[in-house]
């Protein structure tokens, strides 16, 4: 039997759960399960959402962070919108916190995710965390519900990296839907 989530809620609406990087694992996909029982093992129950502690903060305003993400559409296991990881996407996006150059979701997540966790979260249409990936022709899609995953990277990590415009001018930009508008 496979155990469900309880979810945290924020002022802003959004709702996420952690889940711990243990040694040896591969992070993002670290899932109890597949498709339709991954659903059911990781459904949003009302009965166990709590509200976000306003105290937890692990990376206050003016902190530095990287953040490895991916974006998805219809749910965890989804189709992938964004991802850190991907050929050509530049790797982990650094920034520091509150600086604006990020989506709102992504700078109000990273704000309590502490180091080794994999941050889960359901991201309403109204942060238009899919911005720049939907079909536009025969007509514009609108904004959807979007699932994010994000993981923190230490500061000293190598390998590809990259900023979003306004971001620090010492490093490559990035064209992704987690960059700011």
């Amino acid at each position: 039997s496979i155990a469900s989530v309880s979810y945290v809620s924020t002022s802003s609406g959004l709702l996420y759960f952690d889940s711990a990087i243990v040694f040896g694992a591969t992070g993002f996909d670290d899932q109890p399960c597949r498709g339709d029982c991954l659903e059911r093992a990781w459904s949003l129950n009302p009965e166990l959402v709590s509200p976000a502690s306003s105290t937890a903060v692990s990376n206050p305003v003016g902190t530095q962070v990287q953040v490895e993400y991916r974006v998805r559409r219809r749910y965890f296991n989804g189709e992938i919108a964004a991802l850190s990881d991907g050929i050509g996407n530049g790797g982990a996006i650094l920034f520091t916190v509150g600086d604006g150059t990020t989506n709102a979701a992504v700078d109000e997540l990273v704000r309590t995710l502490p180091p080794n966790v994999v941050r889960r979260a359901i991201v309403p249409a109204t942060f238009d965390l899919d911005r720049g990936t939907r079909a536009e022709y025969p007509r514009p899609e609108p904004a959807g519900t979007t699932y994010l995953e994000m993981t923190l990277r230490k500061l000293s990590a190598t390998g590809p990296m990259g900023v979003c415009p306004g971001g620090d001018e010492r490093y490559n930009k990035v064209v992704s839907s987690v960059c700011g508008s």
